[in-house]
């Protein structure tokens, strides 16, 4: 058997000497020891672990379709389709999405978006469905928190990345041109890592003991982040979905992407605006996440930690988002700079969160007295392409998490001591601080360890 596994190696150039052991491998167990693979028993070897779309789709470009369908095909051609969708060339990627939509590679074939469409959904089902039946520890953690991967979610997640092609992501679409599709392929970082990481797994490479789940390549930050807080969290009341996480995480900046870290709950810490600000405050960038009392799911990345004062924070690497019931990303138009602001116990100043826009017309506004009731205008021109994100444009909060991304952020003694100072001036901020700490202490809400 190791024989066999070196010749058919050997007949493919386009693989890395580690991928060839693998891809070798996986196509001596799918060809039982055969030197080519009937569609039958390909279908069978990945049946457990693809979208059956996405498996119709590749049998497609593999075995073709119609009269010309071939019974089998060899191993050159089998390395041919992971070779093309993990590192091809923009033609190499167009082709393998002409042909595995049952249609003859050229530019003057418009390609339905429907179809397109589906093609997307049946990769994100595909890598939702690994992640689900991985064993390793960060997929487990937030599965096991009633992080489900819903068939309802994942056809949005899908249909998120199809929308981009066309400029517009809320324009009614019919086709699809090569042009667009070649600047699609080019510009969507999510859909090629997606592709990449179902391949990898498909094929399998990389297989080996890990906290990866798609185990990703040297290069690939991993889509699905490391949670860090919700061992501590026996009745964790988990609103949002793997699919959700997914798209968010790849929305921000990559050097965050590796960890999120569990920092406030509504349902957890309580209903209160002092609460949530203790515990959020110094903690780095972070995404606010909210589901008002009509369902509607959406929230902000804040880029910088958050802190009371009466002025605006945040970078241009902000943006808003809604992930129900679409998945939408609205980035910053730096026309102005209303990233983040919050505010408690003042006179003179709005006192709540807001993200984007103007006070009274806020992309997002939280109210800090009463805590629970919120508000998004009809237009905000701090993001681009931005709608209102509640169903209403005032509404009553359902669910309210902040988690941290990425590291929690070192404070040396210096700026301690500097922080120490402003609470000596700012007493109110001081008391937020302190009931925080007490909060933390009468509900027996243990810091999250590391992991």
């Amino acid at each position: 058997m190791g024989n066999t596994s070196k010749k058919l190696a050997a007949k493919c150039t386009l693989l890395t000497k580690d991928e060839q052991k693998h891809v070798a491998a996986t196509f001596r167990a799918a060809s039982k020891n055969s030197e080519r693979i009937r569609e039958d028993d390909l279908i069978k070897f990945w049946g457990p672990q693809i979208d059956p779309r996405l498996a119709q789709y590749l049998t497609n470009f593999l075995f073709g379709s119609g009269q010309e369908k071939s019974p089998s095909v060899d191993f050159n051609r089998f390395a041919e389709l992971y070779v093309y969708n993990v590192r091809g060339t923009v033609d190499e990627r167009m082709m393998v999405t002409y042909n595995s939509l049952g249609k003859d590679y050229n530019e003057e074939i418009e390609l339905p978006y429907q179809l397109l469409r589906e093609y997307c959904e049946s990769i994100a089902s595909t890598y939702i469905k690994i992640l689900k039946s991985s064993s390793s520890k960060r997929a487990q953690t937030w599965i096991s928190k009633g992080f489900r991967g819903r068939a309802c979610h994942v056809q949005a997640l899908g249909e998120a990345v199809a929308a981009s092609i066309g400029g517009d992501m809320d324009s009614a679409q019919h086709h699809c041109t090569a042009n667009q599709l070649s600047s699609w392929l080019q510009q969507n970082t999510l859909l090629k890592q997606l592709a990449e990481l179902v391949f990898v797994n498909l094929y399998g490479i990389n297989k080996k003991q890990g906290d990866e789940s798609p185990t990703p390549m040297p290069t690939l930050p991993s889509l699905l982040p490391l949670p860090e807080g919700l061992e501590s969290m026996p009745d964790y009341p988990a609103f949002i979905d793997l699919s959700h996480i997914v798209w968010l995480n790849s929305h921000i900046p990559q050097k965050y992407q590796h960890k999120w870290r569990f920092l406030f709950s509504s349902h957890i810490h309580g209903e209160s605006f002092s609460t949530m600000a203790g515990r959020i405050i110094d903690q780095g960038p972070s995404i606010l996440i909210i589901e008002d009392n009509s369902g509607y799911i959406f929230g902000g990345f804040a880029p910088e930690a958050w802190s009371l004062g009466p002025n605006f924070g945040g970078t241009e690497d902000s943006f808003l988002f809604t992930v129900a019931p679409k998945m939408r990303v609205y980035p910053a138009t730096t026309y102005n700079d209303h990233y983040q602001y919050m505010n408690h116990h003042t006179k003179t100043l709005p006192n709540g969160l807001l993200m984007g826009g103007q006070f009274n017309f806020g992309g997002i506004w939280v109210n800090a007295d009463p805590f629970g009731e919120g508000s998004s205008a009809e237009s905000c021109s701090t993001y681009r392409g931005y709608k209102r994100l509640s169903r209403e444009p005032s509404f009553r909060i359902r669910s309210l998490e902040v988690w941290g991304v990425g590291d929690k952020p070192v404070i040396d003694k210096d700026s301690d001591e500097r922080e120490v100072s402003v609470l000596d001036t700012n007493p109110e901020a001081k008391a937020i601080l302190e009931l925080a700490g007490r909060t933390r202490h009468s509900e027996g809400i243990r810091e999250p360890p590391p992991l």
